[in-house]
């Protein structure tokens, strides 16, 4: 029933019948069949999930139709295509992982039921068996601390706001952005209970946070005995939480209260994650065998069967954490294999079970980005390699509901056991996105993927996209936006610009396409985010000459860019500010609360920390209604201090954080409403600038 439903929510009840599924054996590795029974299609599965993927596979390649975050494109041809024989898809691979700590709050912070029932039809259709679930967990906490005696306002300074959980989680800092109600605690409940359900249903394993020995700072005080370790500090100038050594008596005792209220909220489990240490936490006299050993050890005490999945991330998992634990209770995520892969510096972990996975996104910024032909060739040499430990592929964005080309690549891998030919799949790729065959759009996808897609292996670490300078805070030589991204653009911009040329020529033949409507607009914004550095470079040149006119020319130029810019994001809501805000604000069950989640939304893509830090623009968003309201007025402050200067004036230093922090406090509304026509927008933009753009490079 679980996926026929899922088929009832997809398509019309007239196409939905024509779908039948069934149950085949599982005790083998996961496998769909496709064929045709009297008129209908027979979809047969050894799980619910690997239904629903033969359910995508045929929508696929069989309808020409396509599920995505940015609109679905599904046509169901009228007789439904038949299937010659059986098709019969097996899995190289026993997992499928999604999702990254952060991602529940660099997107996630705000979402409803609905949008969570999506989410899992998506990972559902794209085989993803093992995903992450850490929603609710402040209830689980407070369950805690109310055992060992805490008052509910010691309870509440330890747990963050809905837009920071993920970091209080991976034991980087505590309180931050709260207190959250007991109402909002209460949803966030509810909330878990019908994620885990439907997970469940399909045969999904959640993966529930473990206890690790984070613990409140003031649990000091109560256990004076205890060996409870001070963390120090991380990004942002943000207090850690303490340190329960797992060798210590209390460490069982905690972990057993946790383990017990968990389960009491929300059931059964077999998985479970958390990382010691994450970021720069201190092993300084740790004895980490015993501390692994005790890990693991304590999960079980409550969960029998329980498996814990580590991040290999920075030092982690270090390898003597990871030496008396049981190669069959670990899984050790390689989350960044396209990019820094660990598991070909560290023999894969002594061939421990582990996962291929990539980022692909930071921080939820908004940049065209991928590595297409990384994840076609180097995940099956992987497999190659390491048939045995290499369990699973996986997603771990920080973000996501962006560049959707990457993740339905990576995850056709569960269903594939040879890389396939980039050209002909991408072709295949925008019939389906869009609808019609469409010979230019299938050589714009030609050059998307030497450019946008084309980064490739290498240890530079690039943290996902080419940052838009656009969301930079000012200065006289900007390489980044965030402290540990870029803005050096990784291929040619000039040849980015056939793909926009092919894009705008088709856009009156696919204008009705949402998709091709969300990819006009992103390729649209990803030119002129890359033209805006040589004007940004120009105006920077009139300054050093002293040349006031011409800077003040070429700085209107610049900030006419940021305006045109903007226009155009707020014509799609994909692009838009008002969306996250009303749903920060729509979560809250108060006044106040409607006050402050509005402030966890603004501080999160701005300041990030209560300080000005190097946290700053982190999570910058180049979104419609970001840039007029918040990067527009910074690069005005900029540009009037640099003019003043010109004219002989000195002017001091600007005060950018002064005015980020009282950005934050603010309520003022952003429109939900798509300002003007996409379409029309694109194409102004195209007939305005392609020309001038086009000279710049030469």
């Amino acid at each position: 029933m679980t996926v026929q439903n899922l088929t009832n929510r997809l398509l019309s009840p007239e196409e939905s019948k024509h779908f039948i599924f069934e149950d085949i054996d599982s005790s083998g590795k996961d496998r769909f069949e496709l064929s045709t029974r009297d008129g209908k299609i027979l979809i047969k599965g050894t799980s619910p999930v690997a239904m629903a993927s033969g359910l995508n596979w045929y929508l696929k390649y069989y309808c020409n139709s396509s599920v995505s975050w940015s609109g679905n494109q599904i046509n169901i041809p009228k007789p439904l295509p038949a299937i010659d024989g059986m098709v019969s898809k097996q899995s190289a691979f026993k997992y499928a992982y999604y999702l990254n700590y952060c991602t529940f709050n660099y997107t996630m912070s705000f979402w409803d039921w609905e949008r969570w029932e999506q989410e899992i039809d998506w990972m559902a259709m794209n085989g993803v068996n093992l995903p992450l679930a850490i929603t609710g967990t402040e209830a689980v906490w407070y369950n805690v601390l109310k055992r060992l005696d805490y008052s509910d306002e010691d309870i509440l300074k330890f747990i963050p706001g809905p837009a920071f959980t993920s970091w209080w989680l991976m034991t980087n800092l505590e309180g931050w952005g709260g207190p959250i109600s007991m109402e909002y605690m209460s949803q966030q409940v509810e909330l878990q209970k019908k994620i885990l359900k439907r997970m469940r249903e399909y045969g999904m394993d959640p993966v529930l946070p473990g206890f690790y020995g984070m613990v409140p700072n003031y649990l000091k005080d109560k256990y004076p005995d205890a060996d409870i370790r001070d963390q120090g500090v991380w990004a942002g100038g943000f207090k850690r939480p303490a340190f329960l050594m797992p060798t210590d008596s209390l460490f069982l005792e905690i972990a057993n209260i946790f383990y017990e209220e968990q389960k009491k909220l929300f059931g059964e489990t077999e998985y479970f994650s958390g990382d010691p240490f994450h970021e720069g936490g201190s092993t300084t006299g740790i004895d980490l065998p015993a501390a692994g050993k005790n890990l693991i050890g304590s999960v079980k005490n409550v969960y029998p069967k329980a498996k814990w999945i580590f991040q290999a991330w920075h030092a982690n998992p270090r390898s003597e954490m990871l030496s008396k634990i049981d190669g069959e209770d670990i899984l050790i995520l390689d989350l960044d294999a396209d990019n820094n892969p660990q598991w070909s510096q560290k023999n894969a972990w002594d061939n421990k079970n582990w996962i291929w996975s990539t980022i692909t996104n930071y921080g939820g910024n908004v940049g065209m980005f991928g590595r297409l032909d990384v994840i076609n060739r180097e995940l099956l040499k992987a497999l190659q390699k390491h048939p045995q430990s290499l369990k699973g592929i996986g997603v771990m964005p920080e973000a996501i509901e962006n560049n959707p080309v990457v993740y339905e690549l990576l995850y056709e891998f569960r269903w594939r056991n040879s890389s396939v030919d980039m050209d002909a799949w991408l072709a295949d790729y925008a019939h389906r996105r869009y609808g019609p065959f469409n010979a230019n759009i299938n050589k714009a996808w030609e050059v998307l993927n030497k450019t946008v897609y084309g980064k490739t292996l290498g240890f530079s670490n690039q943290q996902g996209t080419n940052e838009s300078l656009f969301c930079a805070r000012p200065s006289k030589n900007i390489t980044g936006v965030s402290t540990w991204g870029t803005t050096k653009i990784h291929y040619n911009p000039k040849d980015l610009l056939e793909a926009w040329h092919l894009f705008v020529r088709e856009s009156a033949v696919l204008k009705e396409s949402r998709n091709f409507q969300y990819d006009l607009v992103d390729i649209t914004r990803q030119v002129l985010a890359n033209y805006a550095q040589v004007l940004y470079a120009d105006m920077m040149h009139h300054y050093k000459n002293k040349n006031l006119d011409a800077f003040v020319v070429a700085s209107k130029k610049f900030t006419d860019l940021v305006k045109e810019q903007n226009q155009l994001l707020n014509s799609k809501k994909d692009f838009m500010l008002g969306f996250w805000l009303e749903a920060a604000k729509s979560r809250a069950t108060n006044t106040a609360e409607k006050a402050l989640f509005e402030y966890n939304a603004r501080a999160q893509i701005t300041t990030w920390s209560f300080q000005d830090s190097n946290l700053h623009d982190y999570a910058h968003r180049e979104w419609g209604g970001m840039l007029s309201d918040f990067y527009l007025p910074r690069w005005e402050m900029f540009i009037s201090k640099l003019a003043s200067e010109l004219k002989g004036g000195n002017p001091g230093e600007l005060d950018y954080y002064s005015f980020e922090d009282s950005w934050n406090k603010e309520h003022k509304n952003f429109p939900t409403k798509e300002q003007g026509d996409c379409i029309v927008i694109a194409n102004e933009l195209y007939s305005k600038y392609y020309d001038e753009i086009i000279a710049s490079y030469k």
